[in-house]
C-alpha cells in the first residue's frame, strides 16, 4: 500500500512540474521579447534625437548628408539604421529613420519620422 501511494504522489508531482516548466519557458520567452522591444524603443529615441540634432544646412543627399544605412547598437540590441530624406517644401524636410534589428534580439522593424523646419533668420521680435 505504501509503494502505490508513493508512485501516485510522484506521478502527480511530475505532472505539476511539467506544467510549471512550460509556464516558465513561456515567461522567459515573453521577458526576452519585452527586453528587445525596450531596446528598440531606446534606439528610436536615439535616432529621433540624432535627426533633430542635425544642422539644417547639412540636410541634403549624399555625399555628406544623413541619407544611408549604418549599423549601431542600443544596449544588447544590434540594429541597422536606414535614413531617407524627403524635401516637403523649401522650408520643410522630413527625415525618415527605419530601425531594423539584426542581432540576437529580433523584433519587428519600426520607423521614426522627424519633420525639420528651416530656422528663422534673425530675431522674430524685431
Amino acid at each position: 500500500m505504501g509503494l502505490i501511494e508513493i508512485m501516485v504522489a510522484i506521478t502527480i508531482l511530475s505532472i505539476v512540474l511539467l506544467a510549471l516548466g512550460s509556464l516558465m519557458f513561456q515567461a522567459t520567452r515573453d521577458m526576452n521579447r519585452s527586453g528587445a522591444v525596450a531596446y528598440r524603443s531606446a534606439a528610436q529615441q536615439s535616432a529621433a534625437a540624432w535627426a533633430n540634432g542635425f544642422p539644417w544646412d547639412s540636410l541634403h543627399a549624399p555625399p555628406g548628408g544623413p541619407v544611408g544605412c549604418v549599423t549601431d547598437t542600443a544596449g544588447l540590441l544590434t540594429y541597422t539604421r536606414c535614413t531617407t530624406l524627403f524635401t516637403m517644401s523649401n522650408k520643410l524636410k522630413r527625415l525618415t529613420v527605419v530601425i531594423t534589428p539584426t542581432g540576437r534580439l529580433i523584433v519587428p522593424p519600426d520607423t521614426v519620422a522627424v519633420d525639420r523646419n528651416k530656422p528663422l533668420v534673425g530675431s522674430p521680435f524685431n
